[in-house]
């Protein structure tokens, strides 16, 4: 493999624009995807347990589709003493975060009509928690608990069956903490169709959230008419902005980090001081391990990195150092931002009480974190109290221009 070479920030923009376009959904990928689908629906459970025992469990039985809140508990007991200490730790930093972000109904008065703006709680939310060599109980607790907080009836997971087919312990003591009814083992479009449109073991739900790999994005998006979704996450993404008085141990580490993350993760280093990139890039051409996800940018100045970053519009961004930190208020279209040498990127994934399911493949310059917000629907109540005689006039007058005889007849009966 070749060196890792700096390059300038007119090179960070084609790369960020060629992985864009590799992140596409492919015709081969969606039709696989769509088949998938269409299985689950015509096949239910069966359909699922046919890919578990393709991609995950070949000895799977249907049996071993889904673990109810019993089974889980059991698992969970066994779960390490400090393991379940540390979980325990991240849900209450998740908790705290995130019960500050309950929302609130809000109510309007102008003339005669009172007008209010009211949140409810979903009634069942799917959650995908994906699976590398072993479960990702972080994930679990990132989706759990704004869904506890915004008080979803019924929470429901799925991730992938290991290999041996056991119950992962802390999956299961994750799932039970943040209070799932039960876990659906299975990975990939047969989980997210089976959410979508139920199977005997897995009544449909009115929201999938979370991420997954690339097949499990592409049926969500191919369900999403039928069912809502929070957002397409893709391969993890961090850039590093890095001013001259950053620690260059740390920002290896952090790109590093990143560059474990599985399937294509991206992770980047703009700078505007030769000294910083030099060190990194030898650092990490000497150890060899992840050049293949790790690229560094050479910039004209702090506000030229910036500008870097926010056109990637990443999933992370950190701001190494103190110069960096100070452009904190101006930093866009990142998913998350972490601030200062000493705030690893890696804290936001597991204790620092922030969402960890995150926008990417430059999805940040609209789309946010995910939040309690996502497992509420809004409705709109509007009262008639006092004398409407002048509303209805305006009213009847627009849609008589646009042709609406009755809505002009409804409103001037109650005038």
């Amino acid at each position: 493999m070749s060196a890792i070479r700096i390059r300038d920030v007119a090179a960070m923009r084609r790369d960020v624009l060629r992985r864009r376009g590799a992140d596409a959904f492919t015709p081969a990928l969606l039709a696989t995807a769509r088949r998938t689908i269409a299985e689950v629906r015509r096949r239910g459970d069966a359909a699922v347990l046919a890919s578990v025992r393709r991609f995950d469990h070949r000895g799977a039985t249907r049996d071993d589709l889904w673990a109810d809140r019993t089974a889980l508990r059991r698992a969970g007991r066994t779960c390490a003493p400090e393991l379940r200490a540390a979980l325990d730790e991240a849900y209450d930093a998740i908790l705290s975060f995130h019960r500050a972000q309950r929302p609130k109904p809000i109510a309007h008065r102008r003339g005669p009509f009172h007008e209010a703006l009211v949140p409810q709680a979903l009634g069942r939310v799917g959650g995908c928690v994906p699976r590398g060599t072993v479960g990702y109980p972080s994930t679990a607790l990132m989706i759990g608990v704004p869904a506890q907080v915004a008080g979803v009836d019924e929470l429901v997971l799925v991730s992938p069956m290991p290999k041996g087919g056991a119950l992962d312990p802390a999956l299961a003591y994750a799932a039970t903490k943040v209070g799932a009814r039960g876990l659906y083992r299975a990975g990939g479009a047969a989980a997210v169709a089976a959410l979508a449109y139920g199977t005997r073991l897995l009544p449909a739900v009115d929201k999938i959230v979370g991420p997954g790999n690339a097949y499990t994005t592409a049926a969500k998006w191919l369900v999403s008419a039928d069912v809502g979704i929070d957002a397409l996450q893709g391969p993890s993404e961090l850039v590093v902005v890095a001013s001259r008085d950053a620690d260059p141990a740390s920002v290896i580490l952090d790109l590093e980090a990143q560059a474990e993350h599985g399937g294509r993760p991206y992770a980047a280093l703009v700078s505007d001081d030769e000294g910083i990139l030099a060190v990194v890039a030898a650092v990490v051409n000497r150890v060899g391990s992840r050049q293949g996800t790790i690229a560094l940018y050479r910039a004209a100045s702090l506000e030229e990195a910036l500008a870097a970053a926010t056109f990637a519009a990443p999933e992370h961004v950190h701001l190494a150092g103190a110069r960096a930190a100070r452009l904190v208020a101006r930093t866009r279209n990142a998913g998350a931002v972490f601030v200062g040498t000493r705030t690893a990127v890696a804290f936001g994934d597991y204790v620092a009480g922030s969402n960890h399911c995150l926008p990417t493949g430059g999805s940040a310059r609209w789309s946010s974190p995910l939040r309690v917000d996502d497992f509420v629907r809004w409705t709109t109540r509007v009262q008639a109290t006092g004398n409407v005689r002048a509303a209805a006039r305006a009213g009847a007058a627009v849609a008589r221009y646009e042709g609406m005889e009755f809505h002009a007849a409804s409103m001037e009966l109650r005038g």
